[in-house]
C-alpha cells in the first residue's frame, strides 16, 4: 500500500475566529490536557516526562492549575511516574480541553500500516468533530495531514538529525513573542514538504533550507499545532539516540553507521566520536561501544532551545484555553 493523494476532511472543523492572547492569565478550573503517548520500551517514560515537564513549565507562571492525562491507543496497564495511563477510548468520556498526540519510531514504510494508524484516526476525527485543540509531534503530524488531507510524507535519504535553525515566517498567535530564528531538535527518517502542504490549506510556521518544515497549521483547525521537531527534548535526548542507533550498527540490527546530529555536540566529542566510527568501521566489535563519550542519563545542562520551546506550548495552552470558553459560549 502507498501513501496517496486523498479529498481534503480538514474543513469538517470551522474556526470561531477569535484571537488567542490575552487569555494566559485568565482564572477559572483546572485546564485539562490529555497525552496521548504512542511510544514503546524506555521512550514511553522518557516522553512521558519530557512532555509533562515543558508543560507544566509552560503553565507555571500564568495558568490556572494544569492536569495532565495520560492515554494509550492500547490498554496494557501501563503506569507511569504514579499517574496510570487510560485507554484512548476514555478520551470520548472524559473531554479533555486539549490533546496532545506523540510520535512513535517508524516501524513500517506505509503510514497506514503502523498498528497505532487506525486508532489515531479515530481520535483525531473524534477531536476535530468536538473541537478539541491537538498538539501533534513528528510521525503524528504525518498521520493527521495523510488522514486529514491526503498529504503524504516523503522518505529522506539520510536522518533529519540533531538541533536545526529555522526561520519564522510571518506572524500567527501560535507564534506570540517569536521572532528571527528559532532552534529546535529534529529526529526523523520522514518529511513533509512545503509545496504540498501548502497547496491543501496548511500554512508553515517555521522552516529552512536545511530542516524543511518545521511546523505548520491549517486556518480551518484552530488551536491545533503540526510539529516535526521535538521542542520537549530534553538536553541529552539526541545523544542517547544516537547511542541507542550505534548499539544497533554494532550489534548488526542496523546496515549503516548513523549520520552524527548536526549543531548538537562540541568539538572535542565530535572529533572522539569521529575516532569511534573511524574505528568500529574497520572492526565492527559491539564492544567498541564501551568507549562511547555519550551521557547514559540526562543532562542538567539547560538546552538552548528550552525557552523557545516552553513559549511555543504557553501559545498552545493559551489556544487551548480560548477553545474551551469558544466550547461553553457556543454549547
Amino acid at each position: 500500500m502507498s501513501d496517496v493523494q486523498r479529498a481534503p476532511r480538514i474543513s469538517a472543523w470551522t474556526p470561531p475566529g477569535a484571537p488567542v492572547r490575552a487569555l494566559s492569565a485568565a482564572g477559572g478550573e483546572a485546564l485539562k490536557i490529555g497525552l496521548v503517548n504512542n511510544m514503546h520500551g524506555a521512550g514511553f517514560r522518557d516522553a512521558d516526562r519530557q512532555f509533562r515537564a515543558i508543560l507544566h513549565a509552560a503553565a507555571a507562571e500564568s495558568m490556572p492549575e494544569l492536569i495532565v492525562q495520560g492515554y494509550v491507543m492500547t490498554d496494557d496497564g501501563r503506569d507511569v511516574a504514579g499517574s496510570r495511563y487510560r485507554p484512548a477510548a476514555a478520551i470520548a468520556d472524559e473531554q479533555p480541553d486539549g490533546l496532545i498526540v506523540t510520535g512513535a519510531e517508524p516501524s513500517t514504510k506505509d503510514l497506514r500500516d503502523e498498528a497505532c494508524y487506525p486508532g489515531l484516526t479515530r481520535l483525531i476525527d473524534h477531536a476535530i468533530a468536538r473541537r478539541i485543540p491537538m498538539l501533534f509531534s513528528c510521525l503524528a503530524s504525518h498521520v493527521a495531514v495523510l488522514h486529514l488531507s491526503g498529504v503524504a510524507r516523503r522518505r529522506l535519504a539520510r536522518k533529519c538529525h540533531g538541533v536545526l535553525r529555522f526561520d519564522v515566517m510571518g506572524e500567527h498567535p501560535l507564534l506570540a513573542d517569536t521572532m528571527g530564528r528559532i532552534a529546535v531538535p529534529h529526529s526523523r527518517w520522514n518529511s513533509l514538504d512545503e509545496a504540498p502542504l501548502t497547496s491543501r490549506g496548511y500554512r508553515v510556521l517555521a522552516a529552512s533550507a536545511r530542516g524543511g518544515v518545521d511546523r505548520f497549521v491549517h486556518d480551518d483547525a484552530p488551536g491545533c499545532l503540526f510539529l516535526q521537531g521535538h521542542p520537549e527534548y530534553e538536553s541529552a535526548s539526541l545523544a542517547l539516540e544516537y547511542r541507542r542507533d550505534i548499539r544497533r550498527y554494532l550489534t548488526g540490527t542496523a546496515p549503516d553507521y548513523p549520520t552524527m546530529p548536526v549543531g548538537y555536540f562540541d568539538a572535542p566529542t565530535r572529533a572522539a566520536l569521529f575516532g569511534l566510527q573511524r574505528a568500529v568501521r574497520q572492526q565492527r566489535d559491539p564492544t567498541g561501544f564501551d568507549s562511547l563519550p555519550l551521557p547514559t542519563e540526562g543532562a542538567a545542562a539547560r538546552p538552548v532551545w528550552r525557552d523557545h520551546a516552553v513559549r511555543s506550548y504557553r501559545n498552545w495552552l493559551d489556544a487551548v484555553m480560548l477553545g474551551r470558553r469558544s466550547r461553553v459560549g457556543t454549547g
